[in-house]
């Protein structure tokens, strides 16, 4: 019986100590929840927490602007190249143009591979017109010189060659008036009509901005065989079709 008892007494003492020993080792467990609960509740980590997102949110906004940064660059480039690809020049614009300054016709019509050719052309003949007509006042002076009979204006001597006659000086000089002049008119006369052809062409070429020349524009010939319609014999024939 006294055995007994003390079974008893021990069972109760080792299942007290048993569940001080679990209570113990739950709240070895839950502290640290516990800790982290705390830690996400304190102000350090509510400093955290808007410093992190504060800058998560600055770099998704600096990303967004420059993407629509770029989306606006592509769009403006892409208007830009649909209007050169839908341009058409206004013909009485670009004829004034042309009318005011040889070649901004030209520029106007976006045809740049001309300048050279206009400028080309004026700058030929401006020379050719400063050239001629430098040599023209020269004799033209000589010859004035020639006329006036005063023994102290000898300007026409120097423009004969050497061991020309003196005696034939004034027909030489003469000549030569003559000759230059008339070259000078000409290039006079072909730089009118360099700047007319800059005009016209910039005129005929904006209206002809948005003449359709397609593949089918072809003319074809081959030969034909026909019947006459009153003898009724045959006939043979050429025969041109033109597609367009």
């Amino acid at each position: 019986m006294n055995n007994k008892g003390l079974y008893i007494l021990l069972f109760f003492v080792f299942g007290a100590l048993g569940l001080r020993a679990q209570e113990t080792n739950s709240r070895l467990i839950l502290n640290p929840m516990d800790s982290i609960s705390r830690f996400r509740h304190s102000s350090f980590n509510s400093q955290f927490d808007t410093t992190f997102y504060s800058q998560f949110e600055t770099r998704e906004t600096v990303s967004l602007q420059d993407d629509s940064v770029k989306l606006i660059r592509q769009l403006k480039r892409e208007e830009r190249a649909l209007a050169r690809a839908n341009f058409k020049p206004d013909p009485n614009k670009s004829l004034w143009l042309a009318l005011t300054f040889p070649g901004a016709g030209q520029i106007y019509n976006r045809k740049y591979w001309k300048l050279p050719i206009i400028y080309g052309g004026a700058m030929g003949v401006a020379y050719a017109v400063s050239y001629y007509g430098g040599h023209y006042n020269d004799y033209m002076k000589g010859y004035r010189d020639y006329l006036d009979a005063d023994p102290k204006t000898n300007y026409h001597l120097e423009l004969i060659p050497q061991g020309y006659p003196e005696s034939s000086a004034g027909n030489y000089v003469k000549n030569r008036v003559n000759s230059y002049r008339r070259y000078r008119d000409i290039f006079i006369v072909v730089g009118v009509a360099v700047y007319a052809l800059s005009v016209i062409d910039a005129y005929v070429d904006a209206q002809l901005a948005d003449f359709d020349v397609s593949t089918d524009l072809s003319m074809k010939v081959r030969p034909k065989l026909d019947v006459e319609l009153h003898t009724g014999k045959p006939t043979a024939g050429c025969q041109m079709q033109i597609y367009f």
